[in-house]
């Protein structure tokens, strides 16, 4: 009987990301364990298919770890408890490795390796049918049997409170008086961002309308103005104030108790400074930005009710409604704003001074002063007074071409 590393184990090494532990992965299973150096170097070893004996009488010979013939087998053994060393003949005769093999095989060809093991994670994922009325049930069942391993309470970031900051009005139906028609319609005019502006935007995207008391032991939802996949609310908002009568310029946290902008230690807000952080939302924006908001992903909220499989997804969605009504505020008060992506993730990440695998840099929405729009074209007339500053005449080609023609 010969044994073999498992083909649905992961080894991870040490790295910033894991500290200074191996850690080993069984994907079918969906299992970690925290790995010592040996036990790693046994399922290496395994790689080539060998007889338990041989494969200990191997190990007890490599001066790097140097331990007796009957200490490797009894690892060796464990090994096989847990599933991560397989008998040979048993995984070539097992279908569910053979169709991680297959996968992984077929998906590989194109470059997704990381992809096939999160997809490996995630199949079969006891989804709950909520068409049926028991849905609602066994939903509530696994929330309470989560919340007996811990408790389900973060809601909110409060790690400013104690900072300077200023107060945000609270959110009501006559803070910004202009309806959804006129904002598509394009009949809110044009207004500079100041000071009561952009704290009307950021109420009116993040300010909370109430609370849900759940059926089971977790803390209050909240309900605020855009929705949020399960209640969860996984994103946090910074704002980046550069240039606003009023604020000192700087970072600022949305804390929602008090509901306030709070003051944030971060880096410079020169455009040196800013450009390196953000040089998308800078480079592409044609206008000067005065604030910039910037939204993240506590990604635990998400993860305690939806888990592996569906998390990647809500969090998404979370930050694209925030993203499109802090744009939408801001239009109905006259000022300008665009969404933009792909800024330096890491970088405003340590800026912030957090751990980009618990908090993750999601988008950058950029304010600037309203611009008149063009009645035709909708577009703002300062851009289309430089569009056409830059772009010749039909007459003055003719008149080009005329000499080009006469000079030939």
């Amino acid at each position: 009987m010969t044994v073999r590393l498992n083909p649905a184990v992961r080894i991870t090494p040490p790295s910033a990301v894991t500290g200074d532990h191996w850690l080993v992965e069984h994907l079918l299973r969906r299992r970690r364990y925290r790995m010592s150096r040996p036990a790693v170097a046994a399922l290496i070893a395994a790689a080539r298919p060998a007889e338990p004996q041989e494969l200990a009488e191997l190990l007890a010979g490599s001066k790097a770890m140097p331990r007796p013939v009957d200490h490797w087998l009894e690892l060796i053994g464990t090994l096989r408890e847990r599933e991560l060393l397989v008998d040979t003949e048993q995984a070539a005769a097992d279908p569910e490795l053979d169709w991680l093999v297959s996968v992984r095989r077929d998906w590989s060809r194109h470059g997704w390796h990381e992809a096939v093991e999160y997809h490996t994670l995630c199949f079969d994922y006891p989804c709950v049918d909520y068409s049926e009325a028991l849905g609602i049930l066994a939903d509530r069942d696994r929330m309470r049997d989560y919340q007996s391993y811990e408790p389900d309470t973060d809601r909110y970031k409060l790690d400013y409170t104690d900072r300077p900051g200023v107060g945000l009005p609270g959110l009501t139906a006559d803070l910004i008086p202009a309806t959804a028609h006129d904002i598509w319609a394009g009949r809110t005019g044009a207004a500079p961002v100041d000071r009561e502006a952009l704290e009307k935007v950021v109420a009116a995207a993040f300010g909370m309308t109430g609370r849900i008391i759940p059926r089971t032991e977790s803390a209050p939802l909240l309900r605020r103005s855009s929705p949020s996949g399960g209640g969860r609310h996984p994103s946090e908002a910074y704002v980046v104030v550069r240039d606003i009568a009023g604020l000192e310029p700087g970072w600022y946290h949305v804390t929602m108790l008090p509901f306030s902008l709070r003051s944030v230690e971060g880096p410079s807000v020169d455009d040196a400074s800013l450009s390196r952080l953000f040089p998308n939302t800078l480079g592409r924006f044609p206008l000067h930005a005065k604030a910039l908001v910037v939204l993240t992903t506590v990604f635990e909220r998400n993860m305690y009710r939806y888990r592996e499989p569906r998390t990647y997804r809500t969090v998404h969605m979370d930050a694209g409604h925030l993203a499109a009504t802090t744009r939408i505020a801001a239009r109905s008060l006259g000022l300008t704003a665009a969404i933009f992506y792909c800024d330096a993730a890491r970088e405003i990440e340590d800026a912030l001074g957090v751990d980009g695998l618990a908090e993750g840099y999601q988008l950058t929405v950029a304010l600037a002063d309203g611009q008149q729009e063009d009645a035709e074209l909708r577009i703002p007339a300062s851009l289309k007074a430089a569009a056409e500053a830059t772009t010749p005449r039909a007459g003055e080609l003719r008149a080009a071409a005329t000499r080009t023609e006469g000079a030939s």
